[in-house]
């Protein structure tokens, strides 16, 4: 995990209107691929910063085939965070 390639754009806004339930659209570089990004545990050493329903636009393996991919933060329990690659229906 690449920590200066990792910085909050804006914050979306909020779900319900209650305090603290806004959420985080972020951007993310990397030499990384998505193979290792996606992998258990990547984005663990974010947990303080990442909230579920946060979004990571995601610009991959920069030094090799660069591509952009689009996660959502799934759950987060004890530091760990799980996310998803974005799907199209």
């Amino acid at each position: 995990m690449n920590l200066k390639g990792f910085k909050t754009i804006t914050h979306i806004g909020t779900t319900t209107g209650a305090a603290g339930s806004n959420r985080a659209l972020h951007a993310y570089l990397t030499n990384d691929d998505a193979a290792a990004v996606e992998t258990s545990d990547y984005f663990n050493d974010l947990s303080d910063r990442l909230k579920v329903g946060d979004i990571i636009l995601a610009s991959l393996d920069l030094d090799g085939s660069p591509a952009l991919k689009n996660y959502i933060v799934t759950d987060i329990t004890s530091g760990v965070v799980t996310i998803d690659a974005q799907t199209v229906a």
